[in-house]
This record gives C-alpha cells, sequence and structure tokens, in this order.
C-alpha cells in the first residue's frame, strides 16, 4: 500500500470487485435484443460496399426490433428504436414507410433523426445536445440507436487515425452507457472487403458484434463477423424488393430469404493489381531471363530460382512502376510494392535474394 486515499467522489458509483469464489459457470447467458444475432447493450456496426444493402438491412433490423417481430427466424425483444438518418436525411421517410408497411407493423416505438449531429473528433461535438434531446423525448424503454453512417456523423475526423476514432468510439460508448442500449453504427466497408470496415482498426477494437453486408448475383448476404459473447460466423441471405408509392416513385423493402447458418467462409484468392501487378510482372519476367539456382541454404527453398532485388527494381522501373523520375518516389512505389507481396505470401526474400512463393 501506498498510503490510504480517502478522496472518494460521494456521487461515483463505485467499481465492483468480484472475488474469483463468486464466480459461477451456470450464470445466465447475457441478455440480447435479437437472439443469437445482437447483444442487449453496447457497441455493434453493419458495414459494407455502397449498394450493398447495409441501410435497407438496417432499417428492416430497426422495425423488426421497434414491433417484437421475429428477425430472420429469431426471437427479438421489443425495445424503442432511434434512427439517426445522416446520410439520407429526409429521404429516410420513403424507405421506413415502405418497410412498415411490408411488416404489417400499425405501431412502433420507431423514431428518426434526420439531421446529421457531430459525434467525431471535430468541435463543437454534438454529444450532449444529442443526448439531451432523445432523452428529453420521454422515450419508453428505449434500447436502440442506429447511426447511419458513421461516416456522416464524424464531420473533420481522420478515420484513420486512432485517437480521432477512439473519440467516437467513446461518444457511442457514452450513449449506449446513458442510454443502457445497443449503439449500432452503419459504416462503409474498405476497398478491400476482406479486412473488414474501412479505417482505423480501433473501431473494430471497439465493437461487440459486427455484420458485413455483401452483394452478388442480386442475392445480398449479411454475415455476423464478430460477436462477443457467442457465436460468429452466422449468415443469412436477403433480397431487396422493388416497392412502388402512389406517386410512381419507388424504394426497396428486405424479403429475408435465409435464416442464420453457420458457413464456411471462402476469402477471394488476392490478385495484385495496380503498381503492384507491374512489380509481380516484372518479377517473373527478369527471373524468367536471369533468375539462378544459389547453393543450398537454410534459408531459401530447394531448386528455387532467384534474381538479386535490385535487379528486380531496375526492371520494374523499365516497366512503369513509377511515374515519377524522382529515385525517391521509384524506391517508396518499389518498397510498398514488394511489402504487399509479401504480405501476400507472393514472394520470399533473403538478403538480396527474390522469388516467387509457389502455391
Amino acid at each position: 500500500m501506498h498510503g490510504n486515499y480517502d478522496g472518494q467522489d460521494a456521487t461515483r458509483k463505485p467499481f465492483k470487485l468480484i472475488h474469483i469464489s463468486e464466480l459461477d459457470e451456470h450464470e445466465p447467458e447475457p441478455e440480447a435484443l435479437v437472439q443469437r444475432l445482437l447483444p442487449r447493450t453496447g457497441f455493434a456496426t453493419i458495414y459494407g460496399a455502397p449498394g450493398s444493402g447495409k441501410t435497407f438491412f438496417a432499417l428492416h433490423l430497426g422495425l423488426c426490433v421497434a414491433s417484437g417481430l421475429p428477425f430472420f427466424g429469431n426471437t427479438s425483444e421489443p425495445v424503442a428504436v432511434v434512427y439517426i438518418a445522416a446520410e439520407a436525411g429526409s429521404g429516410i421517410k420513403k424507405r421506413v414507410i415502405a418497410a412498415r408497411d411490408r411488416l404489417n407493423i400499425t405501431d412502433a416505438e420507431f423514431y428518426i433523426i434526420t439531421e446529421a449531429p457531430n459525434l467525431g473528433f471535430a468541435t463543437p461535438n454534438d454529444a450532449n445536445r444529442l443526448i439531451f434531446d432523445i432523452q428529453n423525448a420521454r422515450i419508453p424503454n428505449l434500447g436502440l440507436i442506429f447511426i447511419d453512417t458513421v461516416a456522416r456523423c464524424i464531420p473533420g475526423t481522420d478515420e484513420n487515425n486512432s485517437m480521432h476514432m477512439g473519440s467516437f468510439v467513446a461518444t457511442a460508448d457514452r450513449l449506449a452507457r446513458h442510454f443502457n442500449c445497443l449503439v449500432v453504427g452503419v459504416h462503409h466497408a474498405g476497398k478491400d472487403q476482406e479486412r473488414g470496415m474501412r479505417g482505423s482498426s480501433a473501431l473494430n477494437g471497439a465493437t461487440d458484434a459486427e455484420w458485413s453486408i455483401r452483394c452478388e448475383n442480386g442475392v445480398h448476404t449479411a454475415r455476423l463477423e464478430k460477436m462477443r459473447e457467442g457465436e460468429a460466423n452466422l449468415s443469412m441471405d436477403f433480397a431487396l424488393e422493388v416497392h412502388e408509392f402512389a406517386d410512381e416513385t419507388s424504394t426497396c423493402v428486405v424479403q429475408e430469404l435465409t435464416q442464420p447458418e453457420l458457413r464456411k467462409h471462402t476469402a477471394k484468392p488476392w490478385q495484385a493489381t495496380g503498381a503492384t501487378a507491374i512489380a509481380l510482372d516484372a518479377l517473373i519476367e527478369v527471373l524468367n531471363d536471369r533468375g539462378s539456382v544459389p547453393p543450398s541454404n537454410n534459408y531459401i527453398p530447394d531448386r528455387v530460382r532467384t534474381v538479386n532485388v535490385n535487379v528486380w527494381k531496375a526492371h520494374a522501373a523499365k516497366r512503369g512502376l513509377s511515374t515519377s523520375d524522382d529515385p525517391n518516389s521509384l524506391n517508396k512505389a518499389f518498397q510498398r510494392t514488394l511489402q504487399k507481396l509479401l504480405e501476400n505470401k507472393k514472394i520470399g526474400t533473403w538478403n538480396e535474394h527474390v522469388w516467387l512463393v509457389v502455391g
């Protein structure tokens, strides 16, 4: 002990210390908003590429929960829902009407906000105002808040900066704790969707659940990529049906096609593109023309042809690896492509040797 600390804040709830003897393996499972698919509280995300159907999926989820309807065959807990339509704005109204009619909902505790609050790193931050306005609405049994999209609610925030994105995560956590609810951020996938959401990994690290939305040949697939207290890798398919209004405008609604099932996720094989493809083609050419098998050693596979890395670099430069004549630009471009090829196990290197990885 380093002395006694008696500066307790009488208004603060004390941290509870749980002794190991109090742990019980038969303790009830954590509560869920949707059985197997969505935790009761915390922070979750739904992400996908443009046109994947992520907003339609999120609206369908929100309306099922608000009305206590099954969601893809799984029981949902009826709670009030607030949907912040920061990207769609007022255009979200017809989407909600169409989804409501499709589900035959006559009434539900479902509310929309069509403005985009600033919940990111830049100031002034609207978190206090948002909490106050939602609280002032006296919504009974609020259990779910959507932020669609995250990008529209973090103006001035660098998505690749962990400190900046940490600010948004802190705000989402604050909303979840204040209302004892689940906050769901609707976000964009990165350029390579197999690597998850766009931006800093701070977002992924903070989530209790993550849904990715993909679309191939008109069939949309929602995949539970992460579930902190449950089973991940569950997938279900849905279609988007056109819903036409009397004024000849239209939108889409979700048609559930399959119930959640465990599916093995087969990632598409990585393909070199751009400068990386130029560098890889240059390596193949120079290995065919000038490659040789080095003496046997413990670092290079037996009977594999290698070439000097600088010979490869010079040939890649001739093939147009860099659009600039500046040696520094060429060096940076070459190092980037070399790193990508190493990360994706397309090449091997040792000292000045470089070779293709087969298989």
